[in-house]
């Protein structure tokens, strides 16, 4: 940190900056220059889209047309109510509530205003009540940001690539007004790099994303070795840099993990949306030692995590009808062996070495239980569009769960000012996305990140050129 007058020298000053170049930072840059404000992205790495870019970039919103369509009873309340119970007291329930509140505006602004195109289907993840998750069309993160990319391109938006944030730098006044950064950067970069200085007039928006891959940040909270599903760059200097300048954080310690990943490639990957879409919903997880189930797999994410990694020998079973329901195709994943295939349960239950009679038990339980509308033991909710597992050939994965979301970070208002350690609003800053700390809690809710990055970063691009 450093503390100097403002500068004299207008070319390395704009009135708005912008650190991060994924959901969040793209649309607040998007909303500033609507709203007439000099905004210059910056990005750490070579590519835009950071994490947001490899997301599978699904967003959730009640009261759509879809759901009406359907007959989906939904409401911005009840999807309160879900992130708060999933949340379990860890979140602000005002910021929260207004991010659901503007859910169904931000989707909405999505397609007329970034032009995103969605499959024709509305999907539930757990711990959703009703379907609201919709996704872009293709199914990736990348949808989005290449329409995010075309409009910053249309309003003449800059982003500058190769930029590292080292430090804030404040006035006598207190107020942020530039950053200290080091140009063109590289991951792997070990030579002595020069620093020079940006100033911003208005305000510095950060929207740097988490940090769930950096190991070094993360060693005092996870003891053990960790796959991630996230890039090696997603990591925390900026948060330091902003506690350097006593800006406050919560929950550092609340990490998610994503349950429906795999060892057996690198990232969320082909199997985290085999085991997220399509094991989660038509399917069931199964103890290899034991060959019982032991979650509800529709139960949130935190909840079928903590499952999982206490069983550890765990895979996802579906059968033959349940992919064709689904739609999804799997040919790539299985013919890199993430996914495999079994002419019949003997042949699965021999692959896994599981006890065959305990197999087939399960099965036979858990179809009953769905054919019969039974009470699940596990409080497995059975859906009309759910069908038995019984029809060859039967689909399976094994299942690790990996670092997904850091749930914890800078405490922010609800107009997106980033506050300081006595609750004082940090003049000239603020932050947005899954860098801040109190819109999910304990837990984030699928397909909520979105919904969260293009609500709150709006919000900040519309308050910073206000300020």
């Amino acid at each position: 940190m450093s503390h100097q007058d403002h500068p004299t020298h207008t070319q390395n000053t704009f009135e708005v900056i912008v650190i991060g170049s994924g959901f969040a930072g793209l649309a607040a840059a998007i909303e500033c220059k609507m709203n007439g404000g000099n905004v210059i992205v910056l990005e750490k790495m070579k590519a835009i889209g950071g994490n947001s870019i490899i997301s599978d970039g699904g967003i959730a919103a009640p009261d759509t047309e879809e759901q009406h369509v359907l007959g989906i009873i939904d409401s911005s309340e009840l999807m309160f109510e879900d992130m708060m119970r999933s949340g379990e007291g860890l979140n602000d329930p005002k910021i929260t509530r207004l991010v659901c509140e503007h859910a169904l505006d931000a989707y909405t602004w999505s397609k007329d205003v970034l032009n995103v195109k969605y499959m024709s289907r509305v999907d539930i993840f757990g711990g959703h009540q009703v379907p609201r998750c919709y996704s872009p069309d293709p199914l990736s993160g990348s949808t989005m940001i290449l329409k995010m990319k075309r409009k910053c391109d249309e309003l003449g938006i800059e982003i500058r690539l190769s930029t590292y944030v080292k430090s804030f730098i404040k006035d006598d006044s207190d107020r942020v007004i530039g950053i200290e950064i080091i140009e063109n950067y590289s991951l792997n970069q070990s030579n002595a790099v020069i620093s020079t200085k940006r100033y911003a007039s208005k305000g510095i928006i950060i929207a740097t994303g988490g940090f769930a891959a950096d190991k070094q940040f993360l060693k005092k909270i996870i003891k053990e070795d960790f796959l991630t599903t996230n890039k090696k760059s997603t990591s925390a200097e900026v948060i330091e840099a902003s506690m350097k300048i006593n800006a406050a954080t919560k929950h550092l310690d609340q990490i998610q993990w994503m349950p429906w990943t795999t060892e057996d490639e690198i990232g969320y990957g082909k199997g985290g949306l085999f085991g997220d879409y399509i094991v989660s919903s038509y399917g069931i997880l199964v103890d290899c030692k034991s060959g019982k189930r032991f979650v509800n797999e529709l139960g949130n994410r935190k909840h079928v995590t903590d499952a999982i990694r206490m069983t550890k020998d765990v895979i996802g079973i579906v059968d033959e009808t349940s992919v064709i329901k689904t739609g999804w195709k799997l040919e790539d994943a299985i013919n890199k062996g993430i996914i495999q295939v079994h002419p019949s349960l003997d042949h699965l239950a021999s692959h896994y070495s599981i006890p065959n009679e305990s197999l087939k038990r399960t099965i036979t339980d858990y179809n009953s239980n769905i054919t019969h509308k039974n009470i699940d033991p596990f409080g497995k909710v059975y859906e009309t569009w759910m069908s038995p597992i019984e029809t060859p050939p039967f689909y399976t994965m094994r299942i690790r769960p990996k670092t997904h979301y850091s749930l914890g970070g800078l405490v922010t208002d609800i107009d997106t000012h980033v506050l300081d350690i006595h609750g004082n609003i940090i003049k000239g800053l603020f932050a947005v996305g899954e860098v801040t700390a109190l819109t999910h809690g304990a837990n984030r809710l699928g397909s909520c990140s979105v919904t969260e990055c293009l609500v709150m970063g709006r919000i900040a691009g519309r308050k910073v050129v206000e300020y």
